[in-house]
This record gives C-alpha cells, sequence and structure tokens, in this order.
C-alpha cells in the first residue's frame, strides 16, 4: 500500500478503491466526490498525503484548491521529519474531505522553500483561497496538527 498520491499540474491522482485505476481529480473539484473513469464506482476524498513533485504542481493545488492545502515542508536527511510523516499521513485520513495534505521535500523543490521563506523544518503553512493563512514548525501529533490547522 502507497503512503501518498501522485498530482500534475492539472490534479491528484486517485487510484479507485474498486478497480485500481488511476482517476485524475483537478484541483478546483477537490471538495466534490468523483466517479471512476472505468468502472464508475464512487470516488472517495483523498485520505493520503499529496506528493508535490514539481512547482507547477504546487502553485496551481495552492491556486485553485476549494479546501484548505496544509503543506508539510520536509527533507530525508531531517530527523523530525521522519518522526513526523506517519502523523502527516494519520492527520491526511483524518481530515479526508474536508482539507487536503501535500509533502515539499526542500531538497528536491529547493525553489518553493525560497519563495515560501522556509528556515526550518519540518514546517507547516496552511493555505486557503490560494494565500498563506497560517504556520507553524515542529514535530506534532496529528490531532495538535488538525486543531492548528482548524481542520476539526
Amino acid at each position: 500500500m502507497t503512503s501518498s498520491l501522485t498530482a500534475d499540474s492539472r490534479g491528484i491522482i486517485l487510484p479507485c478503491p474498486a478497480c485500481e485505476s488511476a482517476n485524475r481529480i483537478a484541483y478546483a473539484r477537490l471538495g466534490q466526490k468523483g466517479r471512476c473513469g472505468t468502472c464508475k464506482g464512487e470516488l472517495p476524498f483523498p485520505a493520503l498525503p499529496v506528493d508535490i513533485t514539481a512547482e507547477e504542481d504546487f502553485t496551481n493545488l495552492i491556486a485553485q484548491s476549494p479546501l484548505p492545502v496544509i503543506v508539510d515542508f520536509w527533507a530525508t536527511w531531517c530527523g523530525p521529519c521522519q518522526m513526523m510523516a506517519p502523523e502527516f499521513t494519520k492527520a491526511a485520513g483524518m481530515a479526508s474531505g474536508r482539507a487536503i495534505l501535500a509533502k515539499v521535500n526542500t531538497e528536491k523543490l529547493p525553489g518553493i522553500s525560497n519563495t515560501q521563506r522556509i528556515q526550518g523544518i519540518p514546517a507547516f503553512i496552511r493555505y486557503t483561497g490560494g494565500s498563506e493563512a497560517a504556520r507553524t514548525t515542529g514535530f506534532q501529533p496529528a490531532e495538535r496538527l488538525l486543531t492548528w490547522a482548524e481542520v476539526e
């Protein structure tokens, strides 16, 4: 089982739980239920973090998502980041349908880290309506992260 979802410039790639076909959910429709293009079954809301691998994907997700987006800025060498990973995954499941949780590897995407003024990791930013609404840093249990993000 995978511990994250993928994305592209147009949306999040969500596997169908019934037939396992990949389905793209457009960023602008993340608050709506979708149907599988193959088997026509109902798709669940994203319940795993979205692994952001390109600056364009990050920009489009933040700008277009009708749901709040909580982004975890992390790196592979960071011990607290590694400890935070399972809690962030847990938080994504708890916030399913109410928020999108995404991860940005600061080593692979330093441009995003620079434009977002990330100075220490793990760092978390909540974006609402395309703009930064809040930020915090450091390890946090899933429940505390969602309380901070106002996604209870």
